[in-house]
């Protein structure tokens, strides 16, 4: 696909998305999620009551160290903890909940009325492979995003310059590699391929629609600078404000990511199915 053809397929791909989204389609998975966050930042906050003294304290004191069992070290751990958690939830619960989204909003590009049941029951049948596809996409992305700071612990201190094109040349290839597996769910989901030829489908869309693959995942993603700038100001947050507002820049956080999410997912589903399908709905196969 040439360069103007894919900018044409993104600004389309995007409207369809925002379509679909002032219609609240495929809202509900993603609000589920949000709410499962939630209810992990509850925990970190209320560490101290039954029951989740005796769970949440011993994790956050292991995870992130003493200070995070007492006032206001807990405030300041809620984001890390919450992050952290993320990690696993984003794989056992994340990956069916996008794959639920995935199937209500094909569902609604075909002009048919999609269903929460419907879109789980057909995401729980690929359950082990979506798990399997978040599990390795998350190790990946953790890796790239580590790796060169392990490398160069003090180079926030001798060159803050050289350190923010580090971590934005970090980001970048965190960004293509959600790229190259953003189309699995869908080929798994709408496709019914196995678990290696949708990795195989998506790797080879990403690649043949470079321009459009990166900037679906890159443009909703840009979203979270603005939690990660007010987590990064969190001590003079804390010191201007309360304590306490931590919380807010908490929910600032999950809504963001909410808003992302759904983002990419309703566009990256619209433009899998005007790249692999024909005008009749029958599959190309993304060449």
């Amino acid at each position: 696909m040439g360069l103007l053809k894919q900018f044409n397929a993104l600004i389309w791909s995007f409207a369809e998305m925002w379509r679909a989204a002032k219609r609240g389609v495929a809202l509900r998975p993603f609000a589920l999620y949000a709410a499962a966050q939630c209810l992990v930042a509850l925990a970190v906050v209320g560490f101290a009551y039954p029951p989740m003294s005796s769970v949440v304290a011993p994790l956050l004191k292991w995870r992130l160290g003493e200070a995070a069992l007492h006032y206001p070290g807990n405030l300041f751990a809620l984001r890390p903890a919450v992050a952290q958690a993320d990690s696993v939830l984003i794989v056992v619960l994340g990956s069916i909940l996008t794959a639920t989204a995935v199937h209500i909003f094909a569902e609604y590009y075909a002009g048919r009325r999609g269903r929460f049941g419907a879109g789980w029951k057909s995401a729980a049948r690929r359950y082990f492979p979506l798990v399997a596809i978040a599990a390795v996409l998350i190790v990946a992305t953790h890796f790239v995003a580590r790796l060169p700071f392990s490398f160069l612990s003090g180079l926030a201190e001798s060159s803050p310059g050289l350190f923010r094109v580090v971590r934005l040349a970090s980001i970048g290839v965190v960004i293509v590699l959600q790229g190259l597996f953003l189309y699995s769910t869908p080929y798994l989901v709408l496709s019914g391929r196995g678990l290696v030829p949708s990795v195989v489908g998506s790797f080879r869309l990403a690649l043949n629609t470079p321009v459009t693959t990166v900037l679906i995942v890159g443009v909703p993603s840009a979203l979270e600078l603005l939690p990660l700038w007010l987590s990064r100001q969190s001590s003079a947050i804390a010191t201007r404000l309360s304590p306490e507002f931590l919380i807010v820049v908490m929910l600032v956080w999950i809504l963001v990511i909410l808003v992302a999410a759904y983002a990419i997912a309703g566009a990256s589903t619209r433009f899998f199915l005007h790249t692999t399908q024909d005008d009749d709905g029958s599959e190309r196969g993304g060449e």
